[in-house]
């Protein structure tokens, strides 16, 4: 089952997509943060069947956050459908795969979410500065909520927000550089 939450301020849209329940349970813990609360509508769990239902404003770019923890276990067909139609009006997609399990099913979903979305992200077990791997399930998912958030936080920032725009033009004087 696909959790869909969209997150709009200016105008503009910053779309939170979620799968699996360690997935979802991300996807909550980025809308509680402090930085999608403030001057923000959110408009969460809007699916017909399993894709996200679509706006009025079908020329409008957009940016899709995708987080999928059980690849194994779901039908990515109609998502990479809706993602690809939007990226062909200009929108940017990410997906972040949490992978369960190293087996066809999930490489071949893998390959699809590839060839659909601008970047796909595998997060895999995480090493510590030894190269010796963090045994606990409790620690690699703590540390890879805490970068899906930081994540979430740049892509809306970025991409949402336009800062680009409201910063000024530095004017640059060309100066003699002597030897």
């Amino acid at each position: 089952m696909l959790h869909f939450s969209k997150i709009s301020t200016q105008g503009k849209e910053f779309n939170l997509i979620a799968s699996g329940a360690l997935a979802f349970k991300i996807h909550n813990k980025i809308l509680k943060d402090e930085c999608f609360q403030r001057g923000t509508k959110i408009t969460r769990n809007m699916l017909l069947g399993s894709v996200p239902a679509r706006t009025a404003n079908t020329q409008q770019k957009k940016v899709f956050f995708v987080i999928i923890s059980d690849l194994d276990k779901m039908n990515i067909e109609e998502l990479c459908q809706t993602v690809k139609e939007e990226r062909e009006k200009g929108s940017y997609a990410v997906c972040q795969v949490i992978p369960m399990y190293y087996n066809e099913p999930s490489f071949k979903a893998l390959k699809m979410l590839r060839q659909n979305f601008d970047e796909v992200m595998e997060l895999s077990k995480f090493n510590l500065g030894s190269s010796k791997a963090l045994i606990s399930p409790e620690q690699q998912h703590c540390i890879i909520t805490d970068y899906s958030v930081s994540m979430a936080r740049i892509m809306y920032h970025v991409c949402v927000k336009d800062f680009a725009a409201n910063q000024k033009q530095e004017i640059k004087v060309a100066e003699p550089v002597y030897a």
